[in-house]
C-alpha cells in the first residue's frame, strides 16, 4: 500500500513538472512585438490597435502592444535602432527618412522597411460654410491648423503652401486640438493629410456647417512635379455626407511598416493575417477602402522579404530591386 502511494505521488509530482515545463514553453514561445502609432485619437493609432487586435485574434502565439508616439515621423529613429518592432508610416515619411530630411537632422535611415499600404492620405482642406475662403489662397494670413509640429501632414502642409506661395498663420496642435478649435470657430480652417472619410471632419460637422477646398488642376500637378511622393487625386463626392462636390487634392499613401530583423515567416503571417480579414478591416475603418494589394507596388521604401513572399503568392509580380537585402 506505501509502494503504491509513493508510486501515486512520484507520479503526480512528475505530472506537475511536465506540465509545469510545458506552460513554461508556451509562455516562450509567445511573441511579442510592440508597434509605433502616432497621437491618440489620430485614425493612424486607431488603425494601428484594429491590426494589433486583428492579428492577436488570428496569429497563433503573437501578442502586440500599441504604442502611443508623436507621430508616425517619429517612429523611424526608434525602428532604425531597433526600438520598434512595426509602426505607422508613410511614403513621404520613408521617402524623407532615406534621404536624410527633417526630422532625421541629416541621417539617412535605412534600417525599416514596408508590409502594406494602410490608406490613401487625402490633402484635406476644410472651413466653415459661410467663411469668404473658397481657394486655398485664400487661406494666406489666415489661422490654419496642419497637425502636430514635425508630422508627416505638417510637414506636407507647409511645402504645399511654401511651393505655391500661400502664407497662412499655422497652428500645430494634435488633431483632437485642432478639432475642438475648429468646433469653437478658433480656427480659420484646417488642413491634414488622411483617409477619407476621417472621423476629425465628421466630428467637426456636427458642430459647424463646413465645406471643402479644392485645388486647381495646376496647383496638382505643381505640387506632384515637385514632390513626387504627393499624387494628384479626387475625393468623390459624397465621401461625406454634406460634401456634394468632388474634391480636387494631392495624396500620399499612409503605410504599416516593420523592423528588417523581423521573421520572413513571421512578417508573412502577419500581412497575409491582414489581408485575408480586409473586409472586416474595411467595415471597421472605412478609409482602408482606398487601397489595395497591388499597391504594395507603389511604395517608396524596400519590401520586407516576408511581405513580398505574400504579395507574390497572390500573383503580384514584386520585382527584385523592390525587396529589402538582408546583409
Amino acid at each position: 500500500m506505501k509502494r503504491t502511494t509513493s508510486v501515486l505521488l512520484m507520479t503526480l509530482v512528475l505530472s506537475g513538472a511536465v506540465l509545469l515545463t510545458t506552460g513554461a514553453a508556451i509562455a516562450q514561445e509567445t511573441t511579442r512585438l510592440s508597434i509605433g502609432g502616432a497621437s491618440s485619437g489620430t485614425w493612424i493609432y486607431l488603425y494601428t490597435a484594429l491590426l494589433a487586435e486583428t492579428w492577436k485574434k488570428t496569429v497563433p502565439g503573437v501578442d502586440v502592444t500599441v504604442l502611443a508616439t508623436a507621430g508616425t515621423t517619429a517612429n523611424y529613429i526608434p525602428m532604425d535602432k531597433g526600438e520598434l518592432d512595426l509602426a505607422g508610416a508613410s511614403t513621404s515619411g520613408d521617402f524623407y527618412a532615406m534621404n536624410g530630411l527633417y526630422f532625421t537632422k541629416g541621417k539617412k535611415l535605412s534600417n525599416f522597411t514596408v508590409i502594406m499600404p494602410a490608406t490613401k492620405g487625402f490633402n484635406q482642406a476644410f472651413t466653415y460654410a459661410d467663411s469668404p475662403i473658397n481657394t486655398l489662397k485664400d487661406l494666406d494670413g489666415k489661422r490654419v491648423a496642419v497637425g502636430a509640429r514635425g508630422s508627416p501632414t505638417s510637414v506636407i502642409q507647409e511645402e504645399i503652401f511654401k511651393l505655391l506661395g500661400i502664407k497662412p498663420k499655422l497652428v500645430f496642435s494634435t488633431p483632437a486640438e485642432a478639432i475642438e478649435m475648429m468646433k469653437d470657430r478658433r480656427l480659420d480652417a484646417m488642413v491634414y493629410g488622411v483617409g477619407a472619410p476621417w472621423a476629425g471632419v465628421m466630428d467637426v460637422a456636427t458642430a459647424q456647417k463646413i465645406k471643402f477646398l479644392s485645388m486647381t488642376p495646376e496647383e496638382q500637378q505643381k505640387i506632384h512635379t515637385a514632390y513626387p511622393y504627393q499624387v494628384p487625386d479626387t475625393i468623390p463626392a459624397k465621401t461625406y455626407a454634406f460634401q456634394t462636390d468632388d474634391v480636387r487634392t494631392t495624396m500620399g499613401f499612409q503605410t504599416i511598416n516593420a523592423r528588417p530583423g523581423l521573421s520572413d515567416e513571421l512578417v508573412y503571417k502577419l500581412v497575409k493575417a491582414i489581408w485575408t480579414q480586409w473586409p472586416e478591416i474595411v467595415k471597421m475603418s472605412p478609409p482602408t477602402r482606398w487601397v489595395k494589394p497591388a499597391d504594395i507596388l507603389e511604395m517608396v521604401a524596400q519590401i520586407h522579404p516576408g511581405a513580398a513572399k505574400y504579395y507574390r503568392e497572390v500573383g503580384i509580380q514584386v520585382p527584385d530591386h523592390k525587396i529589402f537585402k538582408k546583409k
